[in-house]
């Protein structure tokens, strides 16, 4: 029986150095960790279709509304993925021996129309990604001032110049992804959108973390609202793309290799994040804008409860409180509590 050949490094691809080839792993660990975020994608678009089907009758229009979007959504991930995988059958196989290799194929021919395609596909699902963001934090401040509003859609407007101009110059065969200028727009571009997204996120935290210290002095310290959960709070505020497009723009703008393993899956993540808000709302576990008024209805100060309150039992027995989780759905949460004494008194329909 003949034994197995053994490997030699003679078998490297001729004329590339360990950088090239460390340079050609990434590329290739890159699409294959798309993959992986594509096929979680795609199973959370399954679940936000099927449950935006189940929900409340009387809410039919917002239920599609919400699955158009998701629809926009995969169909941009899944053309953007096509279009990334497709070049990368051309860098590797078709064109293999392309002068220079894999790294020279992909610098000279970059601007493909195939790979600007999934591009631009990229650039616009971001678009839609910070814009859900935006709208989430008009639910979490709902009838706040609308100077709130001037700053982070300012931000977002800049978002969108910025990746038009970024894809303009990496459009052009003579300056490309990698020149001094579009890298200089591009950090400028992700910088933008990484920072809408934080400011976002400390200010639903923020709201989040009041929603909870208002409950829990009412109901008590073992009580705690669905909404204020750590989950709730990362995916409300869609820190999973937040984080993972600051490891890119840091090895981006520093021209690290690692880059290309981050660059790929990136365009998977910020529609991920997007549609796990909107799986929250079909489920009625997200923030709406009735869901602050219900809260802020509870703690003490003579501020009269917006919903009925039915409490059973007599002051230090166990009771049942059912809080609507969302207009979206029929979803309600019944919680079992312990109403204190000292904690909450009911005199005359309010709360003091």
């Amino acid at each position: 029986m003949a034994s197995r050949p053994k490997l030699s490094p003679e078998y490297a691809p001729p004329g590339e150095t360990p950088a090239d080839l460390w340079v050609e792993r990434s590329n290739l660990a890159g699409i294959v960790i798309a993959g992986v975020a594509y096929g979680i994608l795609f199973t959370i678009f399954v679940q936000c279709v099927l449950s935006l089907r189940t929900s409340n009758p009387h809410k039919k229009r917002q239920a599609r509304w919400l699955a158009a979007y998701s629809c926009v959504i995969f169909i941009l991930a899944t053309c953007g993925f096509a279009a990334n995988v497709k070049f990368i059958q051309m860098t590797f196989i078709d064109y293999r021996n392309y002068p220079g290799g894999p790294n020279a194929f992909t610098f000279d021919f970059y601007t493909e129309p195939v790979n600007m395609f999934s591009l631009m596909c990229y650039v616009i699902m971001n678009w839609f990604a910070d814009g859900l963001m935006l709208y989430r934090f008009t639910v979490f401040y709902h009838g706040k001032s609308w100077l709130l509003l001037v700053f982070p859609c300012m931000l977002y407007l800049a978002i969108i110049g910025l990746s038009l101009a970024m894809a303009i110059y990496t459009m052009k065969a003579t300056v490309g992804f990698w020149a001094p200028i579009t890298v200089n727009i591009g950090t400028a571009y992700w910088s933008l959108s990484i920072g809408l997204n934080i400011i976002v996120t400390v200010a639903i935290a923020g709201r989040l973390l009041k929603m909870r210290a208002n409950i829990r002095r009412v109901l008590g310290p073992n009580h705690s609202s669905p909404y204020t959960s750590v989950l709730a709070m990362i995916i409300e505020s869609a820190a999973l793309y937040t984080s993972w497009a600051l490891i890119f723009m840091v090895a981006y703008a520093k021209g690290d290799t690692f880059q290309n393993v981050v660059l790929s899956s990136l365009g998977q993540v910020q529609g991920i994040a997007p549609l796990l808000i909107i799986f929250r709302v079909a489920q009625g576990k997200a923030w709406t804008s009735s869901t602050g008024t219900t809260t802020m209805s509870l703690p003490s100060g003579g501020t009269r409860s917006t919903h009925p309150t039915n409490f059973t039992g007599s002051a230090n027995t166990g009771a049942t409180r059912s809080f609507p989780l969302t207009d979206a759905t029929d979803s309600t949460v019944h919680l079992d509590i312990k109403v204190e004494k000292s904690t909450v008194k009911r005199q005359d329909s309010r709360w003091v």
